[in-house]
């Protein structure tokens, strides 16, 4: 390579190292842990394993619900990496760098596409990354990880107006998530509009546009016809009056959606803009329309291909007002806005900063051409902005600032349940309220009848089920009588209860939201009741007996000793 290519490409591969920095503090950390699992990883990866061993997890529930869930491209994946000998679950821990570095190459070159000046190239991909790697998407592996790269590389194309790779990427990004392809034929339709002034919209009449905008839909309605063929059970969900008297979506609830506090509602969370909080500088993008009608030098070299990220941003703002006006229909608002605004910002942010430094630039070249000296308030100003500068780019790369706070991983630390759980038939089913029951499928590979993670209210048929699984089992795991715990292991074929130590004292359920703002609050009120006025239940008896395993903070009782024992 020679110098002059080195030169140019330079701020590229530095934006390529920023990647690589953070996929090896990522491998690093996950690789350091024997049980460790990222959050939402739970519940679309694991199933997976079923491509590894189709054993496993017989008869689930909870495992053909989220299995059924999944989009064929994200299924068609994993299912490929898994027949080349790569188990979903390591699979989804190698994943996100590389998805983080495609994600950078796009970036990067769209970025220039609109203002063709290398570090803005680099300051677009710098803060990009730190978005992606401050929240729990990217790393997490699931059908949401992908759209960075396919939709990055969708914006690259259509600043080249190279149709096939665009009708390519909606193909893909519909069979990955399908929101983002209703973004994209939502800009191709917008593409369709000339203004003139405020108050004209008329059609253009150029052939083009609408060429794309026919084979988008053409390629939109094959990808999302896989959906159409999804299970009946998953056909059927909840209308927007249900949601409105389902607990789970109240403030409290599992699935929150639903606020009294409007900025709430509709600036955060699923009902709302979900506008990214870290890093804050990226919210200087908002300047970009006003710098706009200023003359500075950097202004000018803006490019007609700026009008993307408008019509990314109306397109993503009309999704979301549709979503809200055929709720659930479209699913969740905030999946038409939360991941475009990222790019949106991230590109805005990156030219806002690069006038700034320009600005800067040459305020310091006057000062030198004139030798004019720097005075204290000039010296406090280049001191200032260089901190903020240093905090910028290092704060949100520091390891734990990044892992710990903010990418949801579950570390294992009951190894002896795990192991134990592990090694029995691949049939077994463990009852459990307790947390971790949440990581049995994950590190053990075994069944749980329920848990919170699992417990979602999307679908009547899935949730109601889970509803009486959990009424059922705080009846079981309460109740006095005996007959009552041995009806309850008969019916649901349960192997193991999974108990906390101090499940059976009076404030357990002080922090189990999943279980007080909930369909079964009643029953779990009962229960409450019950553990205060000291009546015991019929299962502490048997836990000097048939203990098959504990840890510090666990129980594993064998139910076949419990049935042996009445």
């Amino acid at each position: 390579m020679n110098k002059s290519n080195l030169k140019k490409n330079l701020w590229l591969y530095i934006s390529l190292l920023v990647a690589i920095y953070y996929g090896i503090c990522f491998y690093y950390f996950v690789f350091s842990h024997e049980y460790i699992v990222q959050d939402d990883a739970r519940q679309h990866i694991v199933w997976l394993q079923r491509f590894i061993d189709p054993e496993l997890f017989p008869r689930d529930l909870i495992a053909d619900y989220f299995q059924n869930l999944a989009p064929l491209g994200f299924i068609s994946l994993y299912k490929f990496l898994a027949q080349i000998g790569l188990e979903p679950i390591l699979a989804a821990k190698l994943l996100p760098p590389i998805i983080g570095i495609i994600t950078t190459i796009y970036l990067y070159f769209f970025t220039i596409k609109i203002l063709p000046l290398p570090i803005t190239g680099f300051i677009s991909c710098l803060l990009f990354n730190q978005l992606i790697w401050l929240n729990d998407d990217l790393v997490s592996a699931t059908p949401r990880a992908f759209i960075y790269p396919l939709f990055a590389a969708f914006l690259y194309y259509l600043s080249l107006d190279w149709l096939l790779p665009c009708l390519l990427l909606m193909l893909l990004q519909g069979l990955f998530y399908p929101h983002v392809l209703l973004i994209e034929i939502a800009i191709l339709s917008l593409r369709l509009i000339k203004l003139k002034g405020l108050s004209k919209v008329k059609l253009t009449t150029l052939k083009q546009p609408y060429i794309w905008w026919i084979t988008g839909a053409i390629v939109a309605a094959i990808a999302l016809y896989p959906i159409t063929q999804k299970p009946t059970e998953l056909a059927t969900t909840v209308t927007v009056d249900q949601m409105r008297q389902i607990p789970e979506f109240s403030s409290n609830g599992r699935s929150p959606f639903f606020d009294d506090d409007w900025f709430n509602y509709w600036f955060f969370g699923s009902s709302g803009l979900s506008l990214p909080v870290f890093p804050t500088i990226v919210w200087s993008g908002v300047a970009l329309p006003f710098l706009l009608k200023t003359k500075l030098s950097v202004i000018k070299s803006v490019t007609k291909k700026i009008a993307i990220l408008l019509q990314v941003t109306l397109a993503s703002l009309l999704l979301f007002g549709l979503a809200h006006l055929l709720l659930p229909r479209l699913h969740l608002p905030s999946r038409y806005t939360y991941h475009t605004l990222q790019f949106i910002l991230a590109i805005t942010a990156a030219i806002v900063l690069t006038i700034i430094v320009d600005f800067i630039q040459n305020k310091f070249k006057q000062k030198l051409r004139k030798k004019t000296p720097f005075n204290s308030v000039d010296k406090i100003k280049l001191i200032l902005v260089t901190l903020v500068g240093i905090i910028i780019i290092i704060f949100p790369s520091i390891p734990p600032v990044f892992i710990n706070w903010f990418q949801g991983w579950k570390i294992g630390t009951d190894t002896e349940i795990y192991q134990y759980l592990a090694q029995q038939p691949q049939d077994v089913v463990v009852a459990s309220l307790s947390r971790e029951a949440n990581n049995i499928p994950a590190f053990s590979q075994r069944s749980i009848l329920v848990g919170r993670e699992f417990a979602m209210a999307y679908h009547p048929f899935y949730h109601n089920q889970i509803k009486q699984r959990t009424i059922d089992l705080l009846q079981a795991q309460y109740s006095p009588s005996p007959k009552v715990l041995i009806s309850f292991v008969n019916k649901y074929q349960i192997n193991y209860f999974l108990l906390d130590k101090t499940a059976f004292n009076s404030d357990y359920f002080d922090r189990k939201k999943w279980l007080i703002y909930s369909s079964w609050r009643e029953k779990t009120e009962q229960t409450i009741e019950q553990l205060k006025s000291g009546e015991e239940a019929a299962l502490v008896r048997f836990i000097p007996f048939c203990t098959a395993i504990s840890s510090e903070n666990l129980i594993l009782l064998d139910t076949a000793c419990i049935n042996s024992k009445t």
